[in-house]
């Protein structure tokens, strides 16, 4: 039976993504930080889609947090989930450095090595997926949200990469975009009041099924909704201080 290595899955898109793959049986290997909510999301799909579910509590933040993972999760992993990430909201000189410094940690630092260590495998076993959670944020500069943008910007280039130098090994790189979805990230973050997320918002549901889909299919990028794409072409073709403008205007807090 193949099996899935997830990040981030125990609310939003990890969560969704972990039911999809339950429901086609792929075994699961669920990382996130809270054991608790872990245990009780591996209780469910095991009971509901009769499939083995392993659980790792870890600070993916934390400087080798990739490697700490890779040496503890002994099942081969056919295709991998990055999906783990935070925002930070506001003027970046009035912002937690740490925090920053901690996305750029997570979103690229331990993104590209846990990428790193289990692409080795599939390549030698020709075969394997890897879906990597950018952002419609990584289409153009992100006002109020300068690191994540940035971050994701990294992650959108990195799989593009990937996917042209991977192919030829049987390995399948894509990186999912999306733009404004009904998770706790706006709520999190304290953006619920924002004109991105008081506008056309996707269901987590509906935005992991076509990330599912997509990833399947061995598609490069992947942009769910009208909206979100409309988004990219704009970005691509609109002058940059215009974009620049709708962005400030998206991301500014009632």
């Amino acid at each position: 039976m193949s099996s899935a290595l997830i990040t981030g899955t125990t609310s939003g898109l990890g969560y969704e993504f972990a039911r999809l793959f339950a429901k086609d049986k792929y075994d699961l290997v669920l990382v996130s930080r809270n054991m608790e909510k872990l245990k009780k999301q591996k209780e469910e799909l095991e009971k509901e889609f009769s499939i083995q579910v392993s659980v790792y509590a870890f600070d993916l933040a934390k400087p080798n947090a990739a490697k700490e993972v890779f040496e503890t999760v002994s099942e081969q992993i056919d295709i991998l989930v990055n999906n783990a990430g935070f925002y930070e909201h506001g003027n970046f000189h009035e912002s937690n450095l740490d925090k920053e410094l901690e996305m750029v940690e997570l979103h690229n630092t331990f993104l590209t090595a846990l990428t790193g260590y289990y692409v080795q495998g599939m390549v030698q076993r020709k075969q394997g997926k890897i879906l990597n959670i950018a952002s419609a944020a990584a289409f153009a500069a992100l006002p109020y949200g300068a690191v994540y943008g940035a971050t994701k910007s990294y992650v959108l280039s990195f799989s593009k990469a990937l996917h042209v130098e991977l192919k030829q090994h049987g390995v399948s790189v894509s990186a999912l975009c999306p733009g404004a979805t009904e998770t706790e990230f706006a709520k999190k973050s304290d953006i619920e009041s924002t004109p991105l997320f008081t506008g056309v918002v996707m269901k987590a549901d509906k935005v992991a099924a076509i990330g599912y889909r997509g990833l399947m299919k061995n598609k490069n990028m992947i942009v769910p909704g009208w909206y979100t794409k409309g988004m990219y072409f704009s970005s691509k073709i609109a002058p940059v201080a215009f974009v620049n403008k709708i962005l400030l205007w998206m991301m500014r807090k009632k």
